[in-house]
């Protein structure tokens, strides 16, 4: 059956308005479209690109050099010395466990300090490191090393480790450093980044302790490239903390060995002053 001319040309005039409808939201949604891609990739480029860099920049903290302790003279009774250990940080290791046992391979790490190291692990930020080896020798930094494709997340490093040259001679005046724990921070309002970082080592009795925010010093930053496991392939900038202030006593340490020496065996005290100004020379007791 024949259409009348009136029927096809209504029939054309509603398939050109559908088209122009359809063609019309096409065209809008595609200018949508590319306005949204221009935002993302012209506004907002700065944005994407702090992203992608997260993913392959790490900042970290460097811990400063602990200030030194001297006698009257000048003679060292606390100062640092470069010690060799090993770090973990969980967010570049993947599997910690896994990751752990091939380092227990390498080196001697007995089962309650690899549990120590994969609590505080799991209890800190995955950006933390975590001291997993202290005091190490450098057959055990090579080892590590020479691995490093199996040890994602791991890195030697040098590190300061609080020494005492006199010995026990000052151990009471002086007192000792060693890692902090929860209830060290627990006595701190607002504690510094530094305190977060597992095994960090603050003042525990005695002067070091006394005299803590002046010892401790400011923290640096640094950011260094990461691969896809987690290696460092280089450091990109460095910003250096503020080392801790130097003490100068007024005790004399060869006066003190000397006062010491003398009451060994002996169940007695004893202290030196200068009666013109008052400083304490000297001050021991045994045993």
């Amino acid at each position: 059956m024949r259409r009348n001319p009136k029927d096809s040309a209504d029939s054309s005039r509603r398939i050109t308005r559908r088209g122009l409808v359809m063609g019309g939201s096409m065209l809008a949604f595609m200018g949508v479209l590319g306005l949204r891609m221009r935002y993302m990739q012209v506004e907002q480029a700065d944005q994407f690109r702090v992203l992608a860099e997260e993913n392959r920049i790490s900042i970290r903290l460097i811990a400063p050099a602990r200030g030194q302790i001297y006698d009257r003279n000048g003679a060292v009774i606390a100062e640092n010395q470069p010690s060799y250990r090993i770090i973990m940080v969980r967010e570049d290791a993947g599997d910690i466990d896994v990751v752990m046992r091939r380092l227990a391979t390498l080196i001697d790490l007995s089962p309650e300090e690899q549990e120590r190291a994969l609590e505080e692990m799991r209890d800190s930020r995955g950006d933390t490191q975590v001291t997993v080896a202290d005091r190490v020798s450098w057959d055990d930094i090579s080892k590590v090393a020479i691995n490093a494709p199996a040890l994602p997340g791991v890195t030697p490093e040098v590190g300061l480790s609080r020494f005492y040259p006199a010995g026990p001679d000052f151990a009471h005046v002086v007192g000792y450093v060693g890692p902090i724990s929860d209830y060290d921070l627990s006595k701190i309002e607002n504690p510094d980044h530094l305190l977060r970082i597992p095994r960090f080592q603050i003042g525990k009795v005695g002067l070091e302790a006394r005299q803590e925010d002046i010892l401790r010093g400011k923290a640096g930053t640094k950011r260094v490239e990461v691969n896809a496991a987690g290696r460092v392939m280089r450091e990109l900038d460095r910003q250096e903390g503020k080392a801790g202030a130097n003490i100068q006593l007024t005790v004399d340490n060869a006066l003190q060995g000397y006062v010491q020496a003398r009451l060994a065996g002996e169940s007695a005290a004893a202290v030196v002053m200068d009666c013109e100004t008052g400083d304490l020379l000297s001050i021991a007791s045994a045993p």
